[in-house]
């Protein structure tokens, strides 16, 4: 883990050095800058770490580096650099050699910004573990960081809500592509790259994609390769001195993780979050787990008396306002595990790449296609069970004239659903997962919450290769009758007890109605939601809001009631306006 920042255009070391004083909860114990005719670059990073920063042997290209290579010696072989060079140093030698096509070339998790004389070159790796922003200035510069709080730093940079963003969110409960809450920041999407100079910013370019190739093979061959493949993923992201911790849910998935740590000699210190008595969890299930692969667990409790007093600190760590309630156990996770590891493992991804339960009901949905009436685009967006079916009642007709509306988002998704490049729709639905809810969801938001406690995620199953192969795997494999994840569950079944593998999933389920209904959750969020503040954003109809806030469901609403869902989101959101807009509760 490290913090990165700099500029493009006029700046000096003071501003690198101010932009890293407030991402110093990266790693703010060495640093190292690097300035020349284009702009400037910096790096921030624990003991140790300023290996993060390097040169060319040419000396034409300066490069700072979050995160880890998985390929680190091959590479430098390749290069002829010794085996000692950091990573940062084989990325310039790499840009100053083969050029900016060659990043395609680059396993890891990793964020990358390399200086050259006329530009800056920012790069993302493949399904965007570690995350990195750009701002256009209005003098005509730009800043780029690990984080977008460090442009607070520079005088030019004023916080202005954008608001097709606050739409965005309301139907994702994330931003999905480019844009983000802030007007003119923009996050650079996994496997891509872009140049930044005087002459503005190139087009984006992306030097990563998956492909469906679709292999006519038996199941116990994917099935060994799967397992393969997890053993490998893990192995790169143990650290040379074994220390690890990891979150355990009791899922499939964070419980495979853990069984492969297991397997390879490491026993992490496992955590898991409980959320009150009588609430459902699955700590049963995670102990089953931890007692199978003989590793200590620890249950720490979540509940509002212990975390309202946090939550403007969670939204300035997160910086663009991810409306998912699990970032507040996220991070309370992430605050005791990081007393006994650096590094924290995660069971993330498993859904996205093997077929989770979440395609069911879009699957089901094209069985009806052909009748006419169903539009693919509004029933994924839909999906989310957000505010997809409320925004008309919830926002005011002026914002949504001026951000597009939903209608806007249906543009923007139908494209990637109708993308016959993924021949398959289930593939199809698993492409759009990985580059939206992974990597600008999940991903960022583990990043953040782990990178605030000073912790450095690893999320095993979001990894490169496994992507590529689970484009190989018969769709069929992926998903059996009702088994989802069939393929992976098949390869992972001999190190789990059987009831882990094969129950239904139920997530981690934070009991937001039973919150919303009590004190003090309930008066909290009446006097944010009701203020005078936020009447005077002018975003939303008040009487809806109001109704919500009763604990009344919205009209249009169907199934089960997330009436506690609407009112995290909207709280992440009037939160977020008084941090970043307001300057309020910051640190």
């Amino acid at each position: 883990m490290a913090a990165i920042c700099g500029y493009v255009g006029r700046g000096d070391e003071a501003l690198l050095l101010r932009q890293l004083g407030l991402l110093r909860h990266r790693g703010a114990h060495e640093h190292a800058t690097r300035i020349g005719p284009a702009g400037g670059l910096a790096v921030a990073a624990p003991p140790g770490r300023v290996a993060a920063v390097g040169s060319s042997r040419d000396a034409k290209v300066h490069c700072v580096l979050d995160g880890a290579l998985f390929e680190h010696a091959a590479l430098a072989g390749q290069l002829g650099l010794p085996a000692t060079a950091s990573a940062a140093e084989l990325v310039a030698e790499l840009l100053a050699t083969e050029g900016p096509t060659a990043l395609g070339q680059l396993d890891g998790a990793y964020a990358v910004a390399a200086l050259f004389e006329d530009h800056v070159l920012l790069a993302r790796d493949p399904l965007g573990e570690k995350p990195i922003y750009y701002a256009t200035l209005p003098d005509g510069r730009f800043a780029f960081a690990s984080e977008i709080k460090a442009f607070l730093a520079d005088p030019a940079f004023a916080v202005k809500p954008h608001e097709p963003s606050l739409v965005a969110l309301l139907v994702f409960s994330f931003i999905p592509g480019e844009r983000s809450m802030f007007d003119d920041v923009f996050e650079l999407q996994p496997g891509c790259h872009i140049e930044l100079g005087a002459r503005g910013a190139s087009p984006l370019v992306s030097h990563w994609q998956l492909h469906e190739q679709v292999e006519d093979r038996e199941l116990p061959y994917f099935t060994a390769e799967i397992e393969r493949l997890c053993i490998d993923a893990v192995d790169r992201r143990i650290p040379a001195d074994g220390r690890v911790t990891a979150t355990l849910s009791g899922g499939v998935d964070s419980s495979a993780v853990v069984a492969l740590l297991a397997r390879r000699g490491c026993k992490p210190v496992c955590f898991s979050a409980a959320f009150g008595d009588g609430q459902p969890n699955e700590l049963g299930y995670a102990r089953l787990v931890a007692e199978h692969c003989k590793v200590e667990h620890r249950v720490i409790d979540v509940e509002p008396e212990g975390f309202l007093d946090l939550l403007p600190r969670v939204m300035w760590n997160l910086d663009d306002p991810l409306c998912d309630c699990i970032t507040v156990p996220n991070y309370l996770l992430a605050q005791a595990a990081a007393q006994e590891a650096p590094v924290v493992f995660n069971g993330e991804g498993g859904d996205p790449l093997f077929g989770g339960p979440k395609n069911k009901f879009l699957i089901l949905g094209e069985w009806y296609r052909a009748y006419g009436g169903y539009d693919r685009a509004r029933a994924y967006l839909a999906s989310y069970h957000k505010f997809f079916e409320h925004a008309h009642e919830l926002c005011t007709p002026e914002l949504m004239a001026r951000s597009g509306g939903t209608e806007a988002l249906c543009d923007y998704v139908r494209p990637l659903l109708e993308d016959e490049r993924m021949g398959n729709f289930l593939n199809r639905l698993m492409h759009l997962n990985i580059k939206l809810k992974g990597g600008q969801n999940i991903l960022v938001k583990v990043d953040k919450m782990l990178s605030a406690n000073g912790v450095e995620p690893a999320s095993p199953l979001f990894d490169r290769r496994l992507a590529e192969f689970s484009f190989k795997i018969p769709p069929v494999l992926k998903r059996r009758g009702d088994v989802e994840k069939f393929a992976f569950k098949k390869a992972i079944e001999h190190l789990l007890p059987h009831p882990v593998v094969y129950r239904k999933k139920s997530g981690m389920g934070v009991p937001l109605n039973h919150w919303f209904r009590r004190e003090p959750l309930r008066s909290y969020t009446r006097d944010v939601l009701l203020s005078s503040h936020a009447r005077g954003r002018g975003y939303f109809d008040m009487r809806f809001v109001e109704r919500l806030v009763a604990g009344k469901a919205p009209h249009t609403m169907v199934g089960r009631d997330r009436t506690g869902e609407l009112l995290w989101m909207l709280l992440a959101i009037e939160l977020w306006h008084r941090v970043f807009v307001d300057g309020e509760g910051r640190p």
